[in-house]
């Protein structure tokens, strides 16, 4: 099935009804100012369509979820990404995916009017961290870290007028531009490239200890926003994401061992019984028990 990304909604935002037995979620587009826009959107599929869109261009700055994201906790990761210019694609779902995210749009214009820049600067630092820092696709991949989460938790609780909304949209776009300083920092310095790796190391050695996000941070010399950013950047996932894999490969690796001793490992892992369990099914595929029973 192939349909168009504008003909998907109703003027409530919500997708139509006739096309219900495909598709549910819904798209809600606000036009903070001139050339800054905030959307929100969440489609779920229930059965393999395409779906064609048209991208306009300007800077995109997006918080992606695997549901509908309706604050912060719902937020896995983050992407920057530049459009030169209008792009014309296709969206292929499958049956159950799912589209989430919380995207800003804004031009290169308007954001170097905000920032005091010229046009031609903007477009040209961001051109640039496309082509360094960007995948194949030239999206720039960042990690939600604890503090865009404290600076995004606004948008999600304001209820006054546009323009308030637009100054914390602001707010974020500056820290991600930090970020983005910061990420190309890491990916150049040796030395903070150590200290990541020395982190993961650390990460793997721990036993029984519950994750202690600031205390690594010391130990390894770096702030807590480098550390977060950098190991995303060398590592591929997120670091709380990393440790509860690598805890949870532990503790498979015990329960192989001795399957008696399920409830000592799971006292060990730092997890409750229930998070054991949930974190071992989407690492393994398996419960425990299924678990213990295979090997």
């Amino acid at each position: 099935m192939q349909l168009n990304m504008h003909d998907l909604y109703d003027s409530k935002g919500k997708v139509k009804a006739e096309m219900a037995a495909s598709l549910t979620g819904h798209k809600h587009l606000s036009a903070l100012l001139p050339n800054l826009q905030l959307l929100n959107q969440h489609l779920h599929s229930s059965t393999d369509i395409v779906i064609e869109e048209e991208a306009q261009a300007g800077l995109y700055f997006s918080f992606l979820g695997t549901g509908s994201i309706n604050s912060i906790q719902d937020i896995q990761s983050v992407q920057i990404s530049y459009q030169p210019k209008n792009l014309h694609g296709s969206l292929a779902m499958k049956k159950d995916d799912q589209l989430s995210l919380l995207q800003i749009r804004i031009t290169p214009s308007h954001l170097a009017s905000v920032l005091g820049e010229t046009e031609d600067h903007v477009i040209q630092h961001f051109s640039l961290m496309k082509e360094k820092l960007g995948n194949d696709n030239g999206v720039i991949q960042l990690p939600f870290t604890e503090k865009m989460a404290n600076i995004s938790q606004p948008i999600f609780s304001h209820n006054g007028h546009s323009i308030s909304l637009a100054g914390q949209v602001y707010a974020v776009i500056f820290n991600l531009i930090e970020q983005l300083q910061m990420l190309n920092h890491l990916s150049e310095c040796e030395s903070c490239q150590r200290k990541l790796f020395q982190a993961q190391n650390l990460i793997e050695a721990l036993e029984h200890e519950a994750l202690d996000l600031k205390h690594l941070a010391q130990r390894v010399g770096l702030n807590t926003e480098a550390l977060a950013i950098g190991f995303y950047l060398i590592v591929g996932q997120p670091l709380d994401s990393y440790w509860k894999s690598s805890r949870i490969k532990f503790a498979a690796a015990k329960l192989r061992q001795n399957p008696t001793e399920k409830g000592n490992i799971v006292a060990q892992s730092g997890f409750s019984e229930a998070q054991f369990e949930a974190a071992f099914i989407q690492h393994f595929g398996v419960s425990s028990h299924q678990y213990g029973q295979i090997h």
